[in-house]
């Protein structure tokens, strides 16, 4: 319990509170309805870059002239409330400006200017307020400050003196609270929310203002509310948006540093703060969050019940139902919850329940401690840890007396390795520093694609795909596995062997059949591999390659199961060494997207050649093999062929040939 009271009291427990909070007011459960009769005007990037062209030429912040043009175009069209989001604590450099907006503003009724606690409008100090005391007999000004969460992100809002309270006549009152969010500017704006340029008012405003400051040139209220009376109202397109309405004037430029972190969005209007508030007044409320001192006791409550769950039934099961099914119902009640009016903080009671979970599982393993370490004891004996994974996950799925499994085998060796060590005979700790690179990175490449590395033998490798654990398509994997592991030749050339002028290569040979899987050795040193044909000609497979002049050799039933994924090409019917029965091996070229339209045209042709050939129809395979090798010249396959091809048609061979190849070395 001590741990979660420490996490209830650390940053993390109302980070994760807050993050809930954010998130379920991006997304709410029910979209609250946005009360009418209201519209937001911005000073926005398109505001900024109209003002800021000929004949305006302004540059923020506006000269005094532009905001009080801009409550004069908003008042002629016939906004009911102007709750302008903006602070003027500093006089401007011409003292007729600062009159100009004094006035204007004090001359229209519905003016709400921002201030803070400490500092009003420059303009409207004590003086001046009591010299024209009968425009400010109702509150004039409102608060715009907002203390922001340790995160930097404003969720609460006090009502008291605030911008949005000063929004009704009388000024709203209340405690305030979480804020419910109707959303960021878009979705505001697509809910039916009017917003509008401030450049629309400003421009229209400009005249009217030259004109009422010329019949008022004390720039005193009474005058230019007299002088304002008499203007023509503004009606059509921008100004319709706005009469009848509270609007709220605010900045939405990045110039303007007004864009404010919310939970509903990365950056929005500091002008949606007021806004939302004053929407949370005139509708549903604020949101009342729960005290933490409920969370803490609901977080005691849980650990309670998982702990007696645990003493009465024995094991993890019953306990992981009670805490998953705690928190399953907790998260959806705190989201609903929002839209009710309160919020549930659910980290603390979440951590409680997944830590006292956690507690008892871990009693549950050290109950079971013995039998685990002994599995844990066979680790020397392998040499995979997928092996060892799945032995502790479950002692009898790898039989010692072995088993009857389909999969695919990889047999590598480098090629030039010896010619590299030749040249490095006087450096030993860099030779197997090259060694240990690549069986690294080869290793690597062969686990990503669900192999179990087998054994290492000098500089060649051995990896089995479909055991120890099941592998869909394994042969389409070790196909892939064996694409990749020639790739990742190039950087072990580029890093070591082209600076002692040598060029390694890698030779695979992949075979897909039944084999043996299981355990050989003594009693004190095992080995988890495979056996059988299937892996005996996988491995005759990559010493072939040096007979076709080839990087990679796949067995017959290898390349049936990649067809139409891969391209593949047939070399011959091979009998190696020990095996009186031939089988068709292939080369592997790679995913047809990967091959060059050259590469593509040299395969369709030598498939053609090679196909004719097995049929005994020597001149077509002729002609298509020329073909073939006018577009890869040094395929040795294609060249040995051609050459049978010209003999068969000089002298053709008995009626019961075959297209067999018989290799008679390893």
């Amino acid at each position: 319990m001590l741990l979660v009271a420490a996490f209830h009291l650390s940053p993390f427990g109302p980070a994760l509170d807050r993050a809930f909070f954010d998130a379920a007011s991006r997304r709410p459960l029910q979209a609250m309805t946005v009360p009418e009769g209201s519209a937001l005007v911005l000073v926005d990037q398109s505001t900024m870059d109209r003002l800021g062209r000929e004949p305006y030429a302004m540059r923020w912040p506006f000269p005094r002239a532009a905001f009080a043009a801009l409550i004069v175009g908003l008042e002629r069209a016939g906004a009911a409330r102007i709750v302008v989001d903006f602070t003027f604590f500093d006089h401007s450099e011409s003292a007729e400006q600062d009159l100009l907006l004094a006035g204007t503003a004090a001359a229209v009724p519905g003016v709400v200017l921002g201030r803070t606690a400490r500092q009003g409008p420059v303009f409207w100090d004590d003086a001046y307020q009591r010299e024209h005391a009968a425009f400010f007999t109702k509150t004039r000004t409102g608060d715009v400050e907002f203390k922001p969460d340790s995160d930097g992100i404003a969720r609460r809002y006090t009502v008291a003196d605030s911008l949005a309270a000063a929004a009704f006549d009388p000024p709203a009152a209340g405690p305030g609270g979480l804020l419910r969010w109707h959303g960021g500017l878009e979705q505001i704006k697509a809910r039916g929310v009017p917003v509008v340029p401030a450049a629309h008012f400003v421009e229209a405003g400009l005249p009217i203002l030259d004109r009422i400051s010329q019949q008022a040139p004390d720039f005193s209220p009474a005058a230019l509310a007299a002088a304002l009376a008499r203007e023509p109202a503004l009606a059509g397109g921008a100004f319709d948006l706005v009469r009848g309405r509270t609007v709220f004037v605010g900045a939405n430029a990045a110039g303007t540093f007004d864009l404010k972190p919310l939970p509903v969005g990365k950056l929005e209007p500091g002008l949606l703060l007021h806004w939302t508030a004053w929407a949370n007044l005139a509708a549903a409320g604020f949101i009342a969050p729960v005290g933490p001192g409920f969370a803490l006791a609901t977080a005691a409550v849980v650990m309670l019940v998982l702990l007696l769950s645990a003493t009465r039934w024995p094991g993890l099961t019953v306990p992981a139902v009670v805490a998953i099914g705690f928190v399953v119902v907790l998260l959806p009640t705190a989201y609903a919850g929002l839209a009710a009016g309160w919020f549930f903080p659910p980290a603390t009671p979440t951590f409680a329940a997944l830590f006292t979970l956690l507690g008892i599982a871990a009693e549950s393993f050290w109950a079971e401690r013995r039998r685990k370490a002994e599995i844990q004891a066979m680790f020397g004996a392998y040499v995979d840890p997928g092996v060892v994974a799945q032995l502790v996950r479950d002692p009898g799925s790898i039989r010692l007396g072995g088993e009857r499994r389909e999969a695919t085998v990889f047999f590598s060796d480098l090629a030039g390795f010896t010619d590299l060590s030749e040249k490095l005979r006087d450096r030993p700790e860099l030779m197997v520093e090259i060694v240990n690179a690549y069986l690294d990175e080869t290793s690597e490449c062969l686990l990503n694609h669900g192999a179990y590395v087998d054994k290492y033998i000098g500089d060649a490798v051995m990896a089995v795909f479909g055991a120890p654990a099941a592998l869909p398509d394994h042969a389409l994997a070790a196909c892939r596995a064996a694409l990749e592991a020639q790739r990742l030749l190039d950087g072990i050339n580029a890093r070591y062997a082209a600076p002692v002028g040598v060029k390694l290569a890698v030779r695979i040979g992949l075979n897909t059949g039944e084999m043996i899987v299981g355990n050989l050795g003594s009693s004190r040193k095992r080995n988890y591999t495979v056996m059988g044909d299937a892996v005996n000609l996988a491995s005759r497979l990559e010493g072939a390659n040096k007979a076709f002049g080839t990087g990679i050799l796949i067995g017959e039933e290898t390349a049936r199961r990649v067809q139409g994924v891969l391209v593949t090409r047939p070399l011959a019917r091979l009998r190696v060494k020990g095996k009186k029965s031939a089988v068709e091996v292939h080369t592997l070229h790679g995913a047809p997207e990967d091959l060059s339209a050259a590469e593509r045209d040299f395969v369709a042709a030598y498939r053609t050649g090679y196909d004719a050939y097995v049929r005994r129809e020597f001149a077509a395979a002729l002609a298509a093999l020329d073909r073939a090798a006018g577009l890869q010249p040094g395929d040795l396959t294609t060249a040995r062929l051609h050459e049978e091809c010209v003999r068969f048609l000089a002298t053709p061979p008995p009626p019961d040939w075959e297209a067999v190849l018989t290799l008679d070395s390893k």
